[in-house]
Parts: structure tokens; C-alpha cells; sequence
């Protein structure tokens, strides 16, 4: 008995050291790439041949780390034929740290390039990092949908977070969208910009490209994967405190400010109306945004089990 349960000790140490080295090799070897794929991107500084220190950094952990994870991956890879590996609590821990983390990662990197492309600005390390990252979080989608080696374990976990996080994302800059029409509406064109980078409209398709890329990351975890689906507890614990309660929070914070401004504008003569509606173009928007997440995950928590409703 002691010799099993010290080996099986043995094993999960050994699992757990080898999945954070992947982690740390895989993370270090996507900066190299994605630093250099930004290089070759940006032909004026290619030419240039400026950040020769930069390059040969940028070289070492795509040409060193690359292939320690390559070798450290392909020996983890072969070992997953055994159940004892594939049931270990480490490789899903690993796959949803790793998923996430590209995720958000390469989810960012591409909205701000192409944020910066509406700006009329040309900024390609954000688009070359986030092609990198998209590539590592397809690799690890694959691996978590593997027939034969993917986790038996914990194996929904890195779907329920993407969906979160999309939904997280997408409402909080479709709110953003709003709020820049609704305060300009509000305040009138004569105190708005119409043109240039401060304008109310370039702020306005930024805060949807954001959206947009956030809507996408959750409409494809919740509808594609089946997120909203999944009858585990973790699940169950994301709907309703992201979607239920935050979305409730976001109406209800709006809702409040809403109140706010009017009673000031009724009972306080001391400032000037157009200092006290600053706050409500955002809140407008927060209230109708949180309405609508609240109202879509308020429904279907209702057809869940009577665990989740309760």
C-alpha cells in the first residue's frame, strides 16, 4: 500500500513540474515567434536594422525554448496513452491555464491591431502577436478535443472560462459603443468632436471592435461548444454570477445613475446641466446592455436544474 500510494505521489509531482515547464517553455518560445513575426511585419524597421539586442533576444526564445517545448511535449504527448496520465489533475490544469491564457491573449492583441488600423495607424505587433497566440490556442483546443488524450477530467473548464471571458469582454465594450453615441447625443454636436481622433465616432467603432472580437470568443464557447449546455457545478457557478448577477449589477448600477442625474437635475441648481448629465450617456448604456445579458442568462438559469435556480 505505502509503495502505491508513493509512487502515485511520485508520478503527480512529476506531471505537475513537467506541465509547468510546458507552460513557462510554450509562453517564452510564442514571445520569440511573435516578436519576430512583428519584425518581419514592420518592413521600416527590418531595413533599419535597429534593435539588434531586441532580435537576438527575440532569437534565443524562439530557437531555444521552441524546441525544449517541442521535445518536453512530444514526451508528455506519448505518456497520455496511459489512464493514469490522461486522469491526472495536472493536464487539465495545464490545458485550461494554457487555454486561457492564449485566449486572452491573442483576443486582445488582434482587437488593439485592428483598432489601431480604424485609427489610421499601422502597429503590426499587436496583430503578430495575436496570430501566434491564436495559433497556440487552436493547438491547445485540439489537444483538449482529443478522442484519445484529452483530459477525462475537468475537461469543460477551459470552455466555461472562454465564454465568460467573451462575455465579459463583449458587454463591457458594446457598453462602451453606446455610451460614446448616447453622450453625444446628449451633449449635442455643437459639444462634441466630429472628425479626428478624439471624435465621438472613432471612439464609438473602437469600443466595437472590442465588442465585436468579445462577442465572437463567447458566442463560440456558448453555442458552438455547447457551454450553455454543460451540467457541472463550475458551469453553473459561471452563469449565474457572470451572466445573472453581473449582468443584474451592470443594469441596476446604470438604472441608479440614471436616478441620480434626474434628481439632480430636478433639486440641484448648483451646477450646470451639461456637467451634470456627463455620467448619464454611459449609464444609459450600462443599464440597456446588463438588461440584456441579465434577461438571456435569467432564462436559461430558470431551465436549469433546481441546484442553479436555488
Amino acid at each position: 500500500m505505502s509503495t502505491a500510494s508513493g509512487g502515485s505521489a511520485q508520478g503527480a509531482v512529476r506531471r505537475l513540474i513537467v506541465f509547468i515547464l510546458l507552460f513557462v517553455l510554450v509562453t517564452i518560445a510564442a514571445v520569440g515567434v511573435s516578436g519576430l513575426l512583428d519584425r518581419a511585419f514592420d518592413v521600416d524597421r527590418t531595413l533599419a536594422g535597429s534593435g539588434t539586442d531586441e532580435l537576438a533576444l527575440q532569437l534565443a526564445f524562439a530557437l531555444i525554448a521552441g524546441p525544449l517545448a517541442a521535445l518536453l511535449w512530444w514526451g508528455a504527448w506519448r505518456r497520455l496513452d496511459e489512464p493514469d496520465e490522461r486522469g491526472s489533475i495536472a493536464w487539465p490544469l495545464y490545458l485550461a491555464a494554457m487555454t486561457t491564457v492564449s485566449l486572452v491573449v491573442a483576443t486582445t492583441s488582434i482587437a488593439g491591431g485592428i483598432a489601431n488600423l480604424v485609427d489610421g495607424r499601422w502597429e503590426p505587433g499587436g496583430l503578430a502577436i495575436g496570430l501566434v497566440w491564436a495559433l497556440v490556442w487552436l493547438w491547445h483546443r485540439w489537444m483538449l478535443r482529443h478522442p484519445a488524450k484529452g483530459p477525462t477530467r475537468m475537461a469543460t473548464v477551459p470552455l466555461v472560462i472562454g465564454a465568460a471571458y467573451g462575455l465579459v469582454v463583449g458587454a463591457t465594450w458594446a457598453a462602451s459603443a453606446l455610451a460614446a453615441v448616447f453622450d453625444a447625443a446628449i451633449r449635442g454636436a455643437s459639444e462634441t468632436v466630429l472628425v479626428g481622433r478624439d471624435s465621438w465616432a472613432l471612439a464609438a467603432v473602437d469600443a466595437l471592435v472590442w465588442a465585436v472580437i468579445g462577442f465572437a470568443v463567447w458566442w463560440w464557447h456558448w453555442v458552438r461548444d455547447g457551454v450553455r449546455r454543460i451540467p457541472t457545478g463550475f458551469a453553473a457557478v459561471s452563469l449565474v454570477v457572470v451572466g445573472v448577477l453581473g449582468g443584474g449589477a451592470a443594469m441596476l448600477g446604470g438604472v441608479g445613475t440614471i436616478v441620480y442625474v434626474g434628481l439632480r437635475l430636478a433639486f440641484d441648481p448648483g451646477e450646470t446641466a451639461s456637467a451634470v448629465l456627463i455620467p448619464l450617456g454611459t449609464a444609459i448604456a450600462a443599464a440597456g446592455v446588463g438588461a440584456l445579458v441579465w434577461l438571456l442568462h435569467a432564462r436559461i438559469a430558470a431551465a436549469h436544474s433546481d441546484g442553479t435556480r436555488r
